[in-house]
């Protein structure tokens, strides 16, 4: 499962968190895990070659993205999945039927992991901030 999560962690580009850190450190994750994305796919070497240039193109922009401080979280949103949704179609140019919903999958998949990871993240917080209010108290939180 965690193999999945972070293949597709880095090829979803669905990055759009506030305080998340930089895109650009899963640049490099991103190089270390193609050769496992080409297996887990089944893609060609030229598939891969094509894969990579158009992810290579695409990464950039949505780095940029997530740098601009302008932006609200639901506009930002929209910009990722308008290059998103560009980014796919010319991946489905090159990628076969049976590869594509394999992708989808993945993406899924991952989406879930980390509506899930986010939930924990904001559970734990709360219950830090509760155990923070008790310490506050006059009495100790006795």
């Amino acid at each position: 499962m965690r193999y999945t999560l972070v293949l597709l962690l880095i090829f979803t580009f669905s990055f759009v968190k506030a305080q998340r850190p930089g895109m650009m450190e899963d640049f490099e994750i991103r190089y270390d895990s193609m050769e496992q994305v080409k297996a887990e796919l089944k893609l060609s070497d030229e598939q891969f070659a094509k894969w990579k240039e158009v992810n290579d193109r695409y990464y950039p922009q949505l780095a940029q993205i997530e740098k601009l401080d302008s932006l609200e979280n639901r506009q930002r949103m929209m910009r990722v999945r308008k290059i998103q949704k560009d980014r796919d179609a010319e991946l489905k140019e090159f990628i076969f039927a049976a590869q594509w919903e394999k992708y989808e999958m993945m993406q899924r998949t991952a989406q879930r992991e980390r509506m899930k990871s986010r939930r924990q993240e904001m559970i734990d917080k709360r219950k830090q901030r509760m155990e923070e209010m008790k310490e506050e108290e006059p009495d100790g939180g006795q």
